[in-house]
């Protein structure tokens, strides 16, 4: 089964990390989990297959991708790295597709959605984490 994998340094804390990748509206401009039945708005809905707190990992699906795929999952996971206060941050996804369009995926879902959607939530939580900094040194 193919998959996909893009990965970010984060100067972040973990948890702090952590926190924003469930909420996919703080940092993703298309996801939206879906909770609210069908009339639920976004661009695309995804449904939670699980989320481990302890783990740090969120599973899920979406029903109807933008993409040429099939069975798609995929998996979101922030680990520590080894300096205090970083962490790394992984999305990837596994999906059957048309062995012809594997490179034409590689593109757009791994650079034009996973790569751009890390460095958002990477910004995002730099932002609250140096604000946080900020108002703790007054």
């Amino acid at each position: 089964m193919p998959s996909i994998s893009r990965r970010t340094f984060v100067a972040a804390p973990a948890e702090m990390v952590w926190a924003l990748a469930g909420d996919f509206a703080e940092w993703h401009p298309k996801l939206r989990i879906y909770t609210n039945g069908p009339e639920a708005p976004a661009d695309l809905v995804v449904t939670i297959l699980s989320k481990d707190d302890e783990g740090m990992t969120l599973s899920y699906h979406m029903p109807d991708p933008p993409f040429p795929i099939k069975d798609h999952r995929a998996t979101i996971i922030v680990e520590p790295a080894s300096h205090e206060g970083t962490c790394y941050a992984t999305w990837y996804a596994e999906f059957s597709a048309d062995p012809e369009l594997l490179q034409q995926l590689e593109d757009s879902i791994g650079d034009d959605v996973f790569a751009q959607a890390l460095d958002r939530l990477a910004t995002a939580a730099q932002d609250s984490y140096g604000a946080q900094q900020v108002a703790a040194a007054k």
